[in-house]
């Protein structure tokens, strides 16, 4: 019977004709190539798998191995055992010729990681005298794919979290103006009041009328908050004093502070450094800090407010003695519309941080569970000084060395 491969016909053949030390040269020379193409086959990111024609592997790289966790005695058994989401009957009774039409593929496998694969399979073209037309050897390429589905899926959603921004923010702007008009037509009613000849149910209406534009205001500040959240506006900067901003939300929230029976500290250097900043933004950035530390202590606690300075950037700490950070939200207070309270947006801290990046500066957070809260906000000085290197000291002189 010819043996089953021509090209070892041909090798031992020629082997026959040689001297023992020429067949140990050949036979050193295999031994290397095998070598080098099994360490070039165990290099590639692509998964090589050899079978027969009952489907028994011949051989299998590291990469197959890590793809489909084929085990170490993977070589003499089936690979309808280790892959099951390929047809293999219909693929092995088909021409060859089909194979590539029919076996390039996409595959989804679930272990032992979850992952698409595309599946290639090419047929080895030599066949046996007695193999009945049947081809005795393929090849299956495997290559991981699973990036690209998690690229296409992150570009689904972004498409759709995008398309709901844009109507979110059109539904935003439009109620945005029938609170205008509540505003006025609710300033309109206090000032009627005001003139009202019946001063105690003028007093009673003013108080109801007074609640109500207070609602309307929030309602409009929630609005405000969302639409700079989905369309940020780029800083317009200017020279800004630090301590200003932060004086005039203290006064605007002064009420909510002495309300909730919290005392403000505020340690301020002689001379605040001047910063670039769009004096508006920082202003909404520091409100949102400001009033988060102060919802932080439902029942008071102590503000502290520290500015400090470095060669480079200004700083500015709020503190609070609040119930502090969840460790397990600590890890999302920054995501979009993620809050621990009832009547929060979960737009606040990202604002924040949009802000103070926007402006080249750092946001900074560190929490205790039950001790509080530091958010520290570092701005970029107006004038940053040059860290001046001290020359290294000149050697001796006199000593005769060049």
């Amino acid at each position: 019977m010819k043996n089953p491969t021509p090209f070892l016909d041909r090798l031992i053949e020629r082997l026959s004709r040689l001297d023992p030390a020429s067949v140990q040269t050949y036979v050193l020379r295999l031994v290397r190539e095998k070598g080098f193409l099994e360490t070039v086959f165990n290099t590639i990111q692509e998964g090589v798998v050899v079978i027969d024609h009952s489907l028994h592997i011949q051989y299998v790289n590291t990469a197959a191995r890590t793809l489909l966790g084929l085990p170490e005695d993977a070589p003499g058994q089936r690979i309808d055992r280790f892959l099951r989401e390929v047809k293999w009957p219909r693929i092995m009774e088909s021409d060859p010729a089909e194979w590539r039409r029919m076996a390039l593929q996409e595959i989804e496998v679930f272990y032992p990681t979850h992952r698409f694969l595309h599946f290639y399979l090419v047929p080895y073209r030599e066949e046996l005298p007695d193999s009945g037309g049947r081809i005795p050897m393929a090849i299956l390429i495997l290559h991981d794919v699973t990036a690209l589905h998690q690229d296409a899926a992150k570009h689904l959603e972004s498409q759709r979290v995008q398309a709901i921004t844009m109507l979110a923010a059109g539904v935003a702007h439009e109620i945005g103006n029938p609170l205008n008009s509540l505003t006025i037509h609710l300033q309109l009613l206090q000032r009627n009041l005001a003139r009202h000849p019946d001063q105690a149910f003028a007093a009673e209406q003013k108080e109801l009328a007074d609640v109500a534009l207070e609602e309307v205001r929030r309602l409009d500040g929630i609005v405000g908050n969302f639409l700079r959240a989905v369309r940020p506006v780029p800083p317009t900067l200017e020279p800004v004093s630090l301590r200003e901003p932060v004086t005039e939300v203290l006064d605007f929230m002064r009420e909510e502070i002495e309300g909730r029976g919290v005392l403000v500290e505020a340690a301020w250097p002689d001379q605040v450094p001047v910063v670039m900043g769009d004096r508006d933004q920082l202003k909404q950035a520091l409100y949102n800090l400001l009033k988060n530390a102060v919802q932080a202590m439902p029942d008071g606690g102590r503000l502290s407010l520290a500015c400090t300075e470095s060669d480079q950037f200004l700083e500015l700490r709020v503190a609070d003695t609040g119930k502090g950070i969840d460790p397990a939200a600590f890890p999302h207070i920054l995501e979009p519309y993620y809050t621990t309270r009832p009547d929060g947006s979960g737009l606040g801290l990202m604002i924040v941080d949009r802000i103070v990046r926007a402006h080249g500066g750092e946001l900074g957070i560190e929490s205790v569970q039950g001790a509080g809260t530091v958010f520290t906000v570092r701005l970029p000085l107006r004038d940053r000084r040059l860290r001046l290197l001290q020359a290294p000291a000149s050697p001796p002189a006199g000593n005769g060395e060049t």
